[in-house]
């Protein structure tokens, strides 16, 4: 049987760690080199607007309704009870 890969989400997640300490780490002017560059500053501020749109005509009241009603609510409070502060 074949067993197919699941954890893009999760490497996406790595590989941008991994980016931001080698950025960190060499300490690299990434917002300057941006700034010089005009059409990717321009590729960017596109990405992002349609992310914004994306997020604001689709995904917003899903992403809101499992934030409150499911991470907050079931999640949360149940570590909070097997976890209590001091």
């Amino acid at each position: 049987m074949n067993k197919k890969n699941n954890s893009g989400f999760i490497q996406l997640i790595f590989l941008f760690i991994i980016f931001c300490v080698i950025v960190w780490y060499f300490k690299l002017d990434v917002r300057g080199y941006i700034d010089s560059h005009p059409q990717i500053k321009d590729s960017l501020n596109a990405m992002i607007d349609f992310m914004t749109k994306i997020w604001k005509n689709y995904l917003e009241g899903a992403g809101t309704y499992i934030w409150k009603n499911i991470i907050v609510d079931i999640i949360w409070k149940n570590l909070s009870a097997i976890f209590p502060g001091k």
